[in-house]
């Protein structure tokens, strides 16, 4: 399961976007899952799944996972010549997270670590440090392609999780 950009064009996106879209993302992702913080049974409105939709929690790991593989990606790009970097399905693990003890909470605080670690790896590169390339799936990607694709998919899976938080709340 991906979600779009959501008509977000990843192009668009320039490096300070970025940056400041990451640091928002922690901010943003508790407003959206505060939807349902004071509502009797949270926990299960947040794990709940419409038809064959993830559920919110699902969404919020999925993004944990995504930030945290950008961030050794960034730094494979930095440290090497057109290194190939793994786009491995994160879904094991999100899979993992919510069956296990993957609270809310748990994901929640590892969005807000991992977007701020990432914004500030961003906030260290030099200029020419955007344009590096590496492999990714048989093709080369520059960093900022790399940082955009990121930044966009966060967000379409933020509007993905306050769909399905709005869907099990109709339930």
């Amino acid at each position: 399961m991906t979600a779009s950009g959501g008509g977000l064009d990843p192009a668009s996106i320039k490096p300070p976007d970025a940056v400041a879209a990451l640091r928002s993302f922690p901010r943003r992702w508790r407003g959206a899952l505060a939807l349902v913080a004071e509502e009797p049974g949270a926990e299960e409105l947040t794990r709940r799944r419409a038809g064959s939709s993830w559920s919110a929690l699902e969404h919020a790991w999925y993004v944990a996972e995504l930030l945290d593989r950008t961030q050794d990606q960034v730094a494979r790009i930095r440290a090497g010549e057109r290194p190939h970097l793994s786009d491995g399905d994160p879904r094991p693990r999100v899979e993992e997270a919510v069956e296990g003890d993957g609270d809310l909470e748990a994901a929640l605080a590892r969005i807000d670590e991992r977007a701020l670690a990432l914004a500030r790896a961003l906030e260290a590169l030099a200029p020419d440090d955007w344009l590096r390339r590496g492999e990714l799936d048989r093709a080369e990607v520059s960093l900022l392609a790399l940082v955009q694709g990121t930044v966009a998919s966060a967000a379409g899976h933020l509007r993905s999780a306050e769909q399905a938080l709005r869907a099990a709340k109709g339930r």
